[in-house]
């Protein structure tokens, strides 16, 4: 495609750069074929992908198919098979996931020291954290390679701080000077639309920016929130935690609220989990929570009246397993942490041909990237969390090329929870990533959390 071909062209000649295609728009083919350029050119020997876990095998699953002549290399295992296989390797593409990598620091310089690498950091915003071993590690070794490629559809996730150590690695310098200078002036999450123009412009030159918008003719995107009443036991629950989470914060001062925030974000993850199902917190409650009497209504108007399929997501492994059973009458599968990495694209695969399979529940840690689930139209949020990363990536699993019809997202929100500060949150975060890259505008918001303002939070369910 149009945008592909672009995409290749900015990778070979800007030699580094941060290629920001939103999902589905085919980076990993682009990345392919820029190494596929320089390959015929002689440039390079090798290409070095450094990835999430999850997506080692969809690299391997993409070169077969779109460059079945390049032999490709997984390192893995324990440390002394990681440094062998990167040791002994000769093969033109070798993989590495970022955990891996930041335990092989030595073993990977070694390696491109070797052999003329082009680098591939994909799903870049892994190293978004400038103090992070992913980060740091990736700082250590890129400067060895001359072509230096990013990929990630989201570069910014949190704040405009997350694309200064992406750029520092894609300039081989520090092109916007100190991290602590740069994070002064634009890390903050209060920084206004004005700072973060400026600063869009300023990264311009690094970055391809493209949207699925203007680059394919896909189906519309409908956003459907369900506002779910917690039945009266379930409710109780959460009041009674909302309450006393309420008066211990009462009365602090700044100072000591500052010191008790980590244990303000543990009692906030405790009332989402009270908010979706209760037997998360408490492991005998064996009552059916409000969120899954909704479901049941949505499943079975979707998938048993109608012979659809849905993808079902959740962050919570023992809902996860809970609805899994639940729902197997449907015919169901679950994909999460615990599924094996090797067999998630098979079970996405099975989950796109096989009609008996109509209902995936699944993490957006684990399925959120690298994996195509256009067999379904419909999607629904049984919960979310603050990562604006993981929201924007799981949409895309299922809103891709291959996508004939209008996609539905439905966001189950419990009425006058956490949640619906989380659903701000998540719209705030977009905002920002929209200016940072270009996109097109949308509501912005800010604010600072005090004492006050987090007892209003959890009253009202409202970010300042």
């Amino acid at each position: 495609m149009s945008h592909q071909r672009d995409g290749v062209e900015f990778l070979v000649t800007k030699e580094s750069g941060l290629l920001a295609f939103e999902q589905g728009l085919g980076k990993t083919l682009v990345a392919i074929e820029a190494y596929r350029h320089l390959r015929a050119i002689d440039a390079v020997d090798a290409l070095l992908v450094v990835c999430p876990n999850t997506l080692k095998r969809t690299w391997v699953a993409e070169l077969a198919r779109f460059a079945p002549d390049l032999d490709a290399n997984v390192v893995e295992g324990g440390p002394k098979e990681r440094r062998r296989g990167l040791a002994g390797t000769k093969a033109a593409v070798v993989l590495v996931n970022y955990e891996a990598a930041r335990n092989e620091i030595t073993a990977i310089r070694a390696f491109m020291q070797r052999r003329r690498c082009a680098l591939v950091l994909d799903e870049s915003h892994y190293v978004k954290n400038h103090r992070s071993l992913n980060s740091v590690a990736a700082r250590h070794f890129a400067p060895l390679a001359r072509y230096r490629w990013l990929l990630t559809g989201t570069p910014a996730t949190n704040t405009p701080a997350d694309v200064y150590p992406q750029l520092t690695i894609v300039a081989g310098g520090q092109p916007f000077g100190s991290f602590a200078a740069f994070d002064a002036a634009y890390g903050g999450p209060d920084t206004t639309s004005e700072q973060r123009e400026i600063l869009a412009a300023k990264i311009a030159p690094y970055v391809m920016r493209r949207t699925k918008e203007e680059c394919l003719d896909l189906p519309d995107k409908t956003f459907v929130d369900v506002i779910v009443e917690l039945p009266p036991w379930q409710r109780r629950l959460y009041d009674a935690l909302r309450d006393k989470l309420a008066h211990e914060v009462r009365g602090m001062t700044r100072e000591e609220f500052a010191a008790f925030v980590p244990t303000a974000m543990a009692r906030l993850l405790r009332l989402s989990q009270l908010a979706s199902n209760p037997a998360l917190v408490f492991p005998d409650e064996s009552r059916t929570p409000g969120k899954v009497r909704e479901l049941d209504r949505i499943i079975e108007e979707i998938v048993g009246a109608n012979g659809r399929k849905v993808i079902v997501w959740s962050y919570y492994v023992r809902t996860i397993e809970s609805l899994t059973a639940r729902y197997a009458p449907y015919g169901a599968a679950s994909l999460y942490g615990d599924t094996v990495a090797s067999q998630r694209q098979d079970l996405a695969a099975r989950f796109q041909s096989d009609p008996g399979l109509r209902v995936l529940v699944a993490n957006p840690a684990a399925a959120g990237v690298g994996l195509t689930l256009t067999a379904a139209n419909y999607t629904v949020y049984e919960t979310l969390t603050w990562r604006y990363d993981l929201y924007a990536q799981s949409q895309d699993r299922n809103h891709r090329i291959g996508q004939r019809n209008p996609v539905t997202y439905i966001r189950l929100i419990a009425d006058g929870t956490i949640e619906q500060a989380i659903v701000e949150s998540l719209a705030r975060k977009a905002e920002m990533a929209r200016d940072l890259m270009g996109d097109e505008p949308g509501l912005s918001t800010s604010g600072q959390l005090t004492p006050e303002a987090f007892i209003t939070l959890l009253q009202t369910g409202r970010l300042p």
